[in-house]
């Protein structure tokens, strides 16, 4: 019984101690890709790596961007 009690505060240590934990979530490179934005001219929000830039301007489509 001593053994075990033994063998679980040793667990304990380790896990209180040693083991890495990470508290915070993994960082995203592509955050830039996955905003989302209104569309100029309509309003739509859409992901920024799906729209028609012109003059500084996002637009959602062909239709919007006037082509």
């Amino acid at each position: 019984m001593k053994f075990l009690l033994f063998i679980g505060f040793l667990s304990a240590i380790y896990f209180l101690f040693f083991k890495k934990k990470s508290l915070t979530p993994p960082t995203s490179d592509h955050s830039q890709e996955e905003a989302m934005i209104p569309c100029a001219k309509c309003g739509t929000y859409v992901q920024i790596k799906e729209t028609f830039m012109r003059d500084g301007k996002y637009y959602c489509s062909r239709e919007c961007l006037g082509v």
